[in-house]
């Protein structure tokens, strides 16, 4: 298979709760992001809320007592004061070097100062103390010739950080397999209208013309429902017409073929005479012939449903083409005691194919002569746009709703040459039609007349 989807065998519903889980994972990640970073941005903010506050209160201290205050500092607060050159003037219990260099200037940062861990021991005057490397923040200000240094042990703001991380990496995949199943579940109850549908085409076939899909709720399965219904009309008035082709083209060929048998098993019969023999092979000729023209009748309407009806176009003069059909049917009237003329444009020029246009004006006066009445008279009239020849006669016109069909009966018969003459017409993005005009039978054709040069 060269299809992706079935080389690996996902389903659509599977997809849907992959993309579903994919976009959850990515949404819970920066959710889980921001939380991360507000949460330490907050305890951040509290630490140092923590380190204004005190620096507040030593500020508001007098300078001479300031040092006896910084020394007295204790818990997560330690504190220093140096002077302006860097010497260290005072510090807090716990404070066991310098916490910042001399020349650093005011501000915030973090860093890891060395702290004693146990003050009372220390006070005992124990000789193994233990020694802390905190994570702090600092704040650093100065008074005058005074700088003091406060420090916030951060340990707790972390271990705060390291928990929220730790909840969310856990309570993360949870999350994410639960979204994943709802995924699955929601994309299944979404395609289950598709199922439906699938399923009733799967029972459609030629023999249960007239089923449809169910239209579900939702407004794009249903605009899809919709549409292949639709589809399913067209092919359904396709088939349709197809099988009364194939029906009307089997009684069509039928009859030729008996008449055809019938005369061969009368010849074969060995009691006729040669002149019986020569009008039997001249009947069996005249409907071979029959048979021959309505095969090529056939082959050229299915070229033209396969969409190949073959064109080959140029700029040509359709009221010469048409004054020469006249000509040719001049005899055939003279001989019904009737007339063929032309009147109108001597000069109308299209592109299109000779032979196919042709056609189309010989089918519509040989239909004329034999089903019609009176004179037939051809008029050409050439506009810009379009070039209409019109074929009329005397007769009573056409009793069929739709003549242009085929097998339909035109003037009492039945046949294929309307149906070949509309779709050449059509072909060449043109137009025909029937119309009653001044007691007359009009067959009217109009083509896109040719640009001119």
């Amino acid at each position: 298979m060269t299809d992706h989807g079935h080389r690996f065998g996902w389903s659509l519903r599977a997809r849907v709760a992959v993309a579903f889980l994919a976009t959850t994972a990515l949404a819970m990640l920066a959710l889980g992001l921001f939380v991360q970073l507000r949460v330490q941005n907050t305890l951040e903010g509290g630490l140092r809320d923590q380190l204004d506050g005190e620096m507040d209160g030593l500020a508001a201290t007098p300078s001479s007592e300031r040092a006896d205050a910084v020394a007295q500092l204790a818990g997560d607060i330690h504190g220093q004061m140096m002077s302006a050159d860097g010497e260290i003037v005072a510090s807090s219990t716990a404070v066991i070097e310098q916490l910042v260099p001399a020349d650093v200037g005011d501000g915030y940062s973090e860093t890891r100062i060395r702290v004693l861990d146990d003050l009372f021991e220390a006070r005992r005057g124990e000789e193994d103390l233990e020694v802390d490397n905190e994570p702090v923040v600092v704040l650093v200000k100065s008074f005058g010739d005074q700088v003091v240094v406060l420090a916030i042990e951060s340990e707790h703001a972390d271990e705060a950080v390291s928990t929220v991380r730790r909840q969310l990496l856990i309570s993360g995949p949870v999350a994410l397999a639960l979204a994943g199943l709802l995924g699955y579940v929601v994309a299944g109850f979404g395609l289950r209208p598709v199922e439906r549908m699938r399923a009733r085409a799967a029972t459609i076939s030629s023999r249960s013309a007239g089923e449809r899909l169910p239209v579900p709720s939702a407004a794009e399965l249903r605009r899809l429902a919709v549409t292949l219904n639709a589809m399913l009309d067209r092919l359904d008035e396709g088939l349709d017409r197809e099988r009364r082709f194939v029906a009307d083209a089997s009684h069509e060929l039928r009859t030729p073929l008996a008449l055809l048998l019938t005369e061969v098993e009368l010849a074969l019969s060995g009691s006729r005479t040669p002149e019986e023999l020569r009008e039997a092979l001249r009947s069996a000729e005249e409907e071979v012939r029959r048979l021959i023209a309505l095969s090529e009748d056939l082959l050229a309407l299915a070229g033209a449903d396969a969409g190949h009806l073959q064109l080959q176009t140029e700029a040509l003069d359709i009221a010469e083409l048409a004054a020469a059909v006249v000509q040719r049917f001049g005899a055939t009237a003279e001989v019904a005691s009737r007339s063929v003329s032309i009147s109108g444009d001597r000069s109308a020029r299209v592109a299109g194919d000779p032979d196919r246009l042709g056609r189309v004006v010989s089918n519509l006066v040989d239909n004329a002569l034999k089903h019609g009445a009176g004179d037939v008279d051809v008029r050409v009239v050439a506009g810009s746009k379009e070039v209409v020849v019109e074929v009329s006669d005397e007769g009573a016109g056409f009793t069929e709703e739709r003549p242009f069909e085929r097998f339909a009966g035109s003037h009492g018969s039945a046949g294929l040459g309307l149906a070949i003459v509309d779709e050449i017409v059509r072909a060449h993005g043109g137009d025909i039609g029937i119309a009653r005009e001044h007691g007359r039978t009009v067959v009217r054709m109009s083509l896109p007349a040719a640009a001119r040069p």
